[in-house]
């Protein structure tokens, strides 16, 4: 079993979820709701919306993330796999790009709300600009990819659901602040948040995968 074929498995198991549902439809409505409520925040919609959905999302994909890796270690579904030729690795990045495309999915629906708002409220010329989607979508896609990637080192470093939870409420949802925090320094640089972004997530994942491979079974 190769990491295209547990992809597609995890894939099947976190899009039929009642929290992806959640996620494709109640995030992009709660994000135009608020951006309605205040809309003298001077930043447009789309960027607006891609940091409540890094927030907001990044914070249920990291706990779905290390919830689901905690509970199968729990019920040792990973027994099965020492007499299958699976490499470890994989198993964790099957369940690393799942969830991230699920999320990326109901980030791309609130941004898309989002650049119609900014159409609505600010005009064509202004509202949806190419340079405003793509730093909306860099600050989403980098942001999202931290708070995954922490979700997985939780899940496997993580004795315990309970203490799953705790450390990404107090440390997986703060993670993501690494890619937010260069573009609203670097604004003229709307593509740096990529660097940590990138950076960062591929640290935290080599991490995981170090700690998975050297713990037993």
């Amino acid at each position: 079993m190769n990491l295209p074929l547990l992809f597609r498995d995890e894939l099947n198991g976190f899009y039929r979820s009642k929290v992806m549902l959640v996620l494709w439809i109640g995030l992009p409505a709660l994000s135009m709701i608020l951006y309605v409520a205040e809309p003298k925040t001077g930043i447009p919609a789309a960027v607006f919306t891609s940091l409540l959905v890094g927030s907001i999302g990044g914070t249920i994909a990291s706990a779905m993330l290390a919830i689901s890796i905690i509970s199968e270690r729990e019920r040792h579904v990973y027994d099965l796999f020492v007499i299958r030729p699976v490499r470890r690795r994989d198993i964790l990045l099957s369940k690393f790009f799942a969830v991230y495309l699920c999320v990326v999915m109901a980030g791309i629906l609130a941004l898309g709300l989002g650049l119609l708002a900014d159409y609505e409220f600010t005009g064509l010329a202004k509202g949806i600009s190419y340079q405003n989607l793509e730093s909306a979508m860099i600050l989403l896609l980098s942001s999202l990819a931290i708070s995954c990637s922490a979700g997985i080192l939780i899940g496997v470093y993580s004795p315990s659901v309970l203490v799953g939870v705790i450390l990404v409420l107090y440390g997986g949802n703060q993670a993501s602040a690494v890619a937010i925090l260069p573009a609203l320094i670097y604004e003229s640089y709307y593509w740096f948040p990529l660097v940590p972004g990138v950076a960062v997530s591929a640290l935290l994942l080599v991490g995981a995968i170090l700690i998975f491979n050297a713990r037993q079974l």
